[in-house]
């Protein structure tokens, strides 16, 4: 008999006892194979647990961590967190839907985008339990009788208060030190992201030379051109002594040249830290491939000390290069965007402690802190520095002591920044056993950096609390948000601490900070149901193969009469529910807003262009086109309209073209040709017309591309046109866009009602869609009330004439300058704002907030400093990309509203946002 299947049995039982016995011992935790064994409760269920497999014990089992663990990420981690399918893969982690807008968690003035990632991390947020934490303000100034005169963030509360009040000309800077969670920039870029939204952008900030590994997201960093830089660290056995600040790393060449490139777009600033040294090395400077400045790196004396070179970028630059030559060591560059905004410059080394960073040159660690002229400097360490201290490789004595010194070299080099330390994360460590526990310490370095940050005068954020206090990181792991070393987050776990630390950044401003324009501005589509229900039902049939139209036309101010907004909506509409036709195109001159929708416009001879906005109304009566607009030509002139220019061609499709003109006693009867055929005239009325009456004559075509031309005859009258549709005859949608610069709801109201709602009724609309308020917002002496009930009047009005449902738009945020230059908003905004979701519920309206879905207060600001501009420096109308995400915003809202009452259930209010 073999004796080594008994032998076998023996090992293993001595084995568990051995384990179950030094579990049991009073031992250091370190030593103890289970600790959980002596953890309160029965001992029985823990064994039980440990025996047997957890599907045998109907416990779905965590994804199993790594063989081993690190003090800090490896390039391989980093990689991992950035290439996880779990971030994307919409089965990995819990199930995601939309949560609603709190009021005062730090949503507000988020774009229509941004909002709905943050309601998507909202709902993310109440699955896994993490939780929203205020910040410790603490006290940075202290009055002679103790009470407090300056809390710990007041310098960078004030320096964002006053770019939003645009009494601010420089950038305000934040500079963020941390470890590896900072390194790959998903925490951090979330925060930056939205201080940038919010309060403009400064631009991208500090850079390093080249990446800082070799795996992982490629990010924060120019690209080097040659593979011979040097690098060295704060982090490495042999760090760079007495030659590094605060950037934590040095790239240096004493060999062949070394060059790197960055991208620059939208940037008018950058600047080179560098190392003066007493030895000869230059670097050139090149924007764009051409030579415009070179450096010298050779220090004026005997000492090596942090130095700092701006660069000079041009308009328009696209791309900035720098090659070293001779003995040069480089720190990295900052590039930004030389206007009023948020910059926020991140340094994360792998393995970063506040024991690393005290590892920096003193004098260069306050040269270059000072040098960036920081609002608010963040401290993020401490995960490594609790795991030292559960290998006892530390202890919480010299990592107090390492906090104290590191917040003492932040305030001493900037004393009028405001400073900010953070906890560290929970974290978790596979035992001997292979079983996962939360690791210790994690919370006693948190109180000791709570501490710190109260004695030294900065404010203080609890991540540990937000994350979901000890033991979250075990369920962020079940649920795909931790990478298996139970250290690391994945990308969406690191969004999801990015969003918790801006909502807390943001409610922290908005205790000192109150709204500009008071009331609400609430985001998404309000009161959808039951205001849209037949409409919603009309597409929902559309899109199940029935073959009917669905008819929407939009009234409204410049928004509208510039085409941008609604060939967007027009576009995304009809590749989902068919293109029945262009439309409604009003009268008028030639138009290259007109040109993307394959539609031009000619007037040839002597046109007298005119509106309802300009042109009194008894000049020639009060009968206008749908837009408000009217051309009258002379004897000999001649006008055109043509559709679909260019359009891929269908001989075989139906249609008609309809032409809108004014008939008046005395009056030509113009002559109208339709793709080219002279059209008969028509027989006069029977009895002579006593005043001016609207006609509308509809001729039948064939084909995609049509056009038509109205000639004024010679020795008779005048004629006049109001405009021309297209529409064919297949099922689809018809998006009218009838806007008249300047108008107001007033401006409609005064217009002659008959003939509004005989035009109105010929377009067919299902749905009308009122977009006043912006110039309503610059009237001085708004009356509110009259606003209220002339405009639900007016509403209510062609909805009786058309049947139609109705849907009012929202002004955009509207600012104009003082005699300083100041922006301020429009002198009625406010009143606007708070009346017309009043009018939207007096009309049983649906309401949608343009404004908020552009982010709300200072949003017009914010737009017109984007690196692409989203708004004209008028402080009123948008860029056609502007008027592009705005569009996407609105139909996102728009379908989700759709899709949610197909379902069955009540539209969510809240922004789905745009692409």
């Amino acid at each position: 008999m073999s004796l080594k299947p008994t032998s076998t049995g023996w090992t293993l039982a001595f084995t568990v006892l051995l384990a179950v016995g030094l579990s049991l011992a009073p031992l250091p935790e370190k030593f103890r194979p289970l600790p959980s064994l002596r953890q309160e409760g029965s001992l029985g269920p823990k064994l039980v647990a440990l025996a047997l497999p957890a599907s045998l014990r109907g416990v779905k089992a965590p994804r199993p961590p790594a063989d081993t663990l690190a003090p800090d990420a490896p390039p391989s981690a980093l990689a991992e967190a950035d290439t996880a399918v779990n971030d994307t893969d919409p089965k990995a982690g819990p199930q995601v839907g939309e949560a609603p807008a709190v009021p005062g968690i730090g949503l507000e003035e988020l774009s229509a985008p941004t909002l709905a990632g943050a309601l998507e991390l909202e709902a993310l947020r109440e699955r896994m339990g993490a939780k929203h934490v205020d910040i410790e303000l603490n006290c940075r100034k202290a009055r002679a009788d103790g009470t407090c005169d300056e809390d710990g963030l007041a310098p960078f509360m004030k320096a964002l208060g006053d770019l939003r009040s645009d009494a601010r000309r420089t950038p305000v800077r934040v500079v963020h030190l941390g470890d590896s969670l900072i390194a790959s920039d998903y925490i951090t870029d979330v925060v930056r992201d939205r201080l940038q939204e919010r309060f403009g952008s400064g631009g991208p900030g500090f850079l390093y030379i080249h990446r800082l590994a070799s795996a992982g997201r490629a990010t924060r960093s120019g690209t080097a051109s040659t593979d011979g830089w040097k690098m060295e660290r704060l982090v490495d056995t042999h760090w760079p002594k007495d030659r590094v600040g605060w950037t934590g790393v040095a790239f240096s060449t004493s060999g062949p040249a070394q060059g790197t490139r960055y991208s620059v777009e939208g940037a008018r600033e950058a600047e080179l830290f560098f190392l003066a040294q007493p030895a000869n090395g230059a670097v050139q400077v090149a924007v764009d491939g051409k030579n415009t400045q070179r450096i010298q790196t050779r220090a004026f004396g005997s000492k090596a000390e942090a130095a700092f070179a701006r660069l000079k970028l041009p308009e328009g630059a696209k791309t900035l290069t720098l090659t070293a030559t001779g003995k040069t060591e480089l720190h990295g560059v900052s590039v930004e965007s030389g206007t009023p905004g948020v910059v926020y410059d991140t340094v994360g080394l792998l393995g970063g402690m506040a024991e690393v960073y005290l590892r920096a040159q003193p004098q260069a660690f306050r040269a270059q802190l000072k040098h960036r002229k920081p609002s608010l400097v963040v401290l993020m360490v401490g995960g490594n520095e609790a795991f030292f201290l559960s290998r006892e490789r530390t202890t919480i004595e010299e990592v107090r002591s390492q906090m104290k010194e590191l917040v003492s070299r932040v305030r001493t080099a900037v004393p009028d920044a405001a400073c900010l330390v953070m906890s560290p994360i929970d974290a978790g460590v596979r035992t001997m056993s292979g079983e996962l526990v939360t690791r210790r310490h994690s919370a006693e370095v948190a109180e000791v950096f709570r501490e710190e940050a109260r004695t030294g005068g900065c404010a203080f954020y609890d991540t540990l609390a937000a994350m979901g206090g000890e033991g979250s990181a075990l369920k962020w792991l079940e649920s795909g948000l931790m990478l298996e070393d139970l250290v690391h987050p994945r990308v969406r776990g690191s969004n999801l601490l990015g969003h918790l630390f801006d909502l807390a950044l943001q409610r922290a401003f908005a205790r000192t900070h109150p709204p500009r324009v008071p009331g609400t501005d609430m985001s998404g589509l309000q009161n959808a149901t039951p205001a849209l229900r037949r409409t919603f039902e009309s597409l929902a049939r559309r899109e199940s193969g029935a073959k009917l139209r669905v008819g929407i036309a939009q009234l409204g101010a410049s928004h509208t009469a510039a085409h941008y907004f609604s060939d967007k909506v027009r576009d995304a509409l009809t590749k989902r529910f068919g293109d029945a036709g262009r439309g409604f195109i009003a009268a008028g001159k030639p138009s290259t807003r007109l040109e993307a929708a394959h539609v031009t416009r000619t007037l040839d001879g002597e046109w007298t262009v005119e509106d309802a906005k300009s042109t009194p109304a008894s000049s020639a009566g009060s009968i206008w086109g749908l837009t408000g607009i009217r051309a009258v030509g002379a004897p000999g002139a001649s006008l055109g309209i043509s559709f679909c220019d260019g359009c891929a061609e269908d001989k075989n499709r139906q249609g008609r073209l309809d032409l809108y003109a004014l008939d008046a006693s005395g009056a030509a009867a113009p002559d109208i040709i339709v793709d080219g055929e002279a059209i008969p005239p028509e027989a006069p009325p029977p009895e002579p017309l006593t005043q001016p009456t609207v006609r509308i004559r509809s001729f039948p075509v064939t084909g995609v591309a049509h056009s038509v031309q109205v000639k004024v005859p010679e020795g008779g009258g005048s004629a006049t046109v109001l405009g021309a549709s297209l529409e064919y005859d297949t099922p689809g949608l018809v998006y009218d866009a009838l806007g008249l610069p300047g108008a107001t709801a007033f401006t409609a109201r005064d217009m002659d009602a008959p003939a509004m709602d005989a035009q109105l009724t010929a377009r067919r609309p299902d749905l009308l869609v009122f977009w006043y308020g912006t110039n309503e917002a610059e009237l001085p002496e708004l009356d509110a009330n009259g606003l209220r009930q002339d405009y639900a009047a007016l509403i209510a009005r062609m909805r009786k004439a058309t049947g139609a449902e109705c849907l009012l738009i929202g002004p955009t945020d509207r600012l104009a300058q003082d005699a300083e230059g100041r922006w301020n908003e429009a002198p009625s905004l406010a009143k606007v704002l708070n009346t017309l979701p009043q009018v939207a519920k007096d009309a049983g309206c649906a309401y949608w907030s343009a404004r908020a879905a552009m982010g709300g207060e200072r949003s017009m600001q914010r737009w017109q400093r984007q690196p692409v501009p989203l708004a004209h420096t008028d402080g009123v109308h948008l860029t056609s990309q502007g008027y592009a995400v705005l569009a996407n915003a609105f139909v996102k809202d728009l379908m989700a509203a759709y899709e949610s009452t197909k379902k069955g259930g009540e539209p969510t209010a809240s922004a789905a946002g745009a692409p």
